[in-house]
């Protein structure tokens, strides 16, 4: 006996779920379900969309008007759009547009049963836009700020490599944290001729900058607080972080215990420098018993070129100063033994004593 399938109850073909037909089991069983129309609320300055529990932002630079409008709306859809089984795709297809009104199509494929085939749905969509100012532009536009980041050196003014440095940093980690704190942005951002001010929103993000600055230039930390009001009941405190770097930099001529040094590098594992009476490298860091002790002797600008005139065994060296031709003599074990009459070498005076500096590096 051969057995028909049964009809669908509701149109007559024959049924296979349910005892509904394909298309009718889709229609009984949509895709997704949106509510028509949907209200809107956009930052008029950051793009930021309204969503319930606050505001969403838009990351990386600010689109154009066209791509800002096409991800707010996906952000919104995210939101209000209920997907009533998964593995659904969505996209959108703009139909009208108006000054705050948009009339869009919303094109859903999927599966209403994984033992049915992949059909396609579409739903008339009215969003209404409306302008406002989100949490973090308007802490922003009222010059709000929870915490000051000062960075300074020690009798002397920022290198032009350090303020590109630091200010790369203090970008870099701000814009990592958007989007996460509402208060990680910056203020104001200052310059004089005792360095760098940032105030900044978050006292989280200050301190953030803080340690990585503070570690990229082996800096001293100092941190205070100062009270501003009353919330609640409880008192409130401004933070404010001073970073001091230290007097020497890069090329300068330090002393680690007893001996006179050339820093080669400096970076956050500490200081590789050069010793002069030694000719040989090490390398000192915060934890080092000696760290406190370093004292600063001379610019890298006391560093002078000369060339060697003569050099004989058991003899001071003889060398003229390549600018002022001036005659020095420096002991001749300082020396390279390929540093021959003519080569051009570079020496520093420390304690009335000439010492011969390490090959400066190539620029």
């Amino acid at each position: 006996m051969i057995t028909l399938p049964a009809p669908c109850y509701l149109c007559g073909e024959n049924a296979v779920l349910e005892g509904l037909c394909a298309s009718c089991y889709a229609k009984e069983h949509p895709l997704i379900h949106v509510d028509t129309p949907l209200q809107i609320r956009t930052c008029k300055r950051c793009g930021a969309v309204k969503v319930p529990g606050g505001w969403k932002v838009i990351t990386g630079p600010l689109p154009a008007k066209d791509e800002l409008i096409e991800r707010q709306l996906e952000m919104l859809l995210h939101q209000s759009v209920k997907h009533h089984v998964s593995g659904v795709e969505i996209s959108l297809e703009e139909e009208n547009r108006l000054d705050r009104v948009l009339h869009i199509r919303v094109n859903a494929s999927g599966r209403s049963h994984n033992t049915l085939p992949s059909h396609q749905e579409s739903y008339p969509l009215e969003v209404r836009f409306s302008h406002g100012t989100c949490d973090t532009c308007g802490m922003m536009s009222g010059g709000y700020y929870n915490a000051i980041l000062q960075i300074r050196a020690d009798n002397r003014t920022l290198t032009e490599y350090e303020e590109e440095k630091i200010n790369t940093i203090v970008t870099q980690r701000t814009v990592e944290a958007y989007g996460k704190d509402v208060k990680a942005f910056i203020t104001s951002a200052s310059k004089d001729k005792y360095g760098l001010d940032f105030r900044i929103g978050s006292e989280h993000l200050c301190r953030r900058l803080a340690d990585e600055i503070e570690r990229t230039f082996l800096a001293d930390k100092k941190v205070n607080y100062k009270l501003v009001g009353q919330k609640g009941g409880k008192d409130q405190y401004r933070t404010t972080i001073l970073l001091r770097l230290h007097r020497f930099v890069t090329g300068d001529f330090i002393r680690v215990a007893t001996k006179p040094c050339q820093i080669l590098s400096m970076s956050k594992k500490g200081i590789s420098c050069y010793d002069l009476t030694e000719s040989s490298t090490f390398t000192i860091n915060p934890k080092s018993s000696k760290w406190k002790g370093i004292e600063f002797l001379a610019p890298s600008s006391e560093s002078r070129q000369c060339m060697v005139i003569s050099r004989q065994r058991g003899q001071p060296a003889q060398l003229m100063d390549s600018k002022t031709y001036e005659m020095l003599e420096v002991e001749d074990h300082l020396l390279n033994p390929e540093s021959k009459n003519g080569s051009v070498v570079h020496v520093v005076q420390i304690d009335k004593r000439f010492y011969r500096c390490p090959k400066p590096r190539q620029s």
